[in-house]
């Protein structure tokens, strides 16, 4: 197995140049994404035209909220020789499969300079989701007129999902859903990410995060890297709820925090964001990047642990769960490590924003 992500580069003037770049460089694993989302929903009881139509709804409100954002997208599906709304399949996956297929995904966490080794501030996540996805990851550099940098992970073809930017905004992404989601429209996940990463300041981003129209619930962690800050947002179509750090520390999973009594997967397991709340904590004020990878490949809960192990090689590899990424931003250095696979096999490797 190939131990690094293809990385993207992206530079372009207008957002239509800079989606026409990176769908061009990322074609055939857009594609590819493409066909595997095809027979994924079609073996789950939507036909592709139903897919495809409900993918395409999502595009008025895009339209009037962020013009700009979906230029972008429509430049990625030209470079990448597919349809838009073939390309908003991709894009609004999360939805689709949110409501009603729910995968559990992901753990996430902030460590800000009173818990850190030498006053840095670190956003963390690994990324837990279908095996069938690995080889369709990308790691996206991209730079924007206005001198803004954004480094991140996302699947060929999607908008950056989550990481960091030149202006100190980082932001990380887990599933969770209440008992308020609706297979209707807003802006979509990766969208909303995507428009958080340009943003030049902590309160920016933080509007558009607690502001947007949504119809499924997600849970997002923003971190200032300038100034030592993070909140964790836990967003629902009725509103939002929050969570500070303590102690410099912050993570979550994929169950409500502040109101349980919404959560519509009771009987979920409970349990990976204390467990990383406690692997950080031992090191409290020692931790940095050695500390965090190791605490990353914790395997406490196995199969439904930090480094995720719940899929079978033998089965479909969109019906299994693995840590397909883990990310770890340094602000300070401006530096994001990512591993390809579970942590506990694989290797970060350094790239610079």
């Amino acid at each position: 197995m190939e131990d690094r992500f293809q990385l993207v580069t992206v530079s372009g003037k207008t957002p239509l140049e800079r989606g026409l770049q990176y769908g061009e460089q990322a074609a055939d694993k857009i594609q590819a994404g493409v066909e595997n989302y095809r027979h994924y929903f079609e073996t789950h009881g939507r036909t592709w035209d139903e897919t495809l139509g409900y993918a395409a709804a999502y595009l008025p409100t895009i339209e009037a909220v962020m013009p700009e954002i979906l230029e972008e997208a429509k430049g990625i599906a030209q470079g990448a020789g597919i349809t838009l709304e073939e390309l908003m399949v991709l894009n609004t996956r999360y939805e689709i499969t949110q409501y009603p297929l729910r995968p559990q995904e992901c753990t996430t966490a902030a460590v800000l300079p009173e818990a850190s080794s030498d006053g840095r501030t670190y956003l963390i996540k690994n990324w837990d989701y279908r095996p069938g996805v690995l080889d369709k990851i990308v790691i996206v550099h991209l730079e924007q007129p206005d001198g803004t940098k954004i480094l991140g992970l996302t699947e060929a073809g999607q908008l950056i999902r989550e990481g960091f930017n030149s202006n100190g905004v980082g932001l990380c992404n887990n599933m969770i859903e209440s008992i308020y989601d609706t297979a209707g429209t807003g802006i979509p996940v990766t969208f909303l990410r995507r428009r958080v990463l340009a943003s030049k300041t902590f309160e920016e981003a933080y509007g558009w995060l607690v502001h947007s129209k949504r119809c499924v619930s997600n849970n997002m962690l923003l971190v200032d890297g300038r100034f030592g800050r993070a909140v964790d947002i836990e967003a629902h179509p009725g509103g939002v709820d929050q969570l500070k750090p303590v102690d410099g520390i912050l993570t979550h999973a994929n169950h409500f925090v502040v109101n349980p009594e919404i959560d519509r997967l009771t009987d979920r397991r409970k349990n990976r964001d204390n467990r990383l709340a406690y692997l950080l904590r031992k090191h409290w004020g020692a931790i940095d990047p050695a500390v965090i990878m190791e605490c990353m490949k914790d395997h406490e809960y196995v199969p439904e642990a930090i480094c995720n192990h719940k899929n079978d090689p033998t089965q479909d590899p969109m019906a299994g769960l693995m840590t397909v990424a883990s990310l770890i931003c340094d602000f300070k250095n401006e530096t994001a490590y990512i591993c390809r696979g579970n942590p506990c096999q694989g290797v970060y490797l350094p790239y610079q924003l």
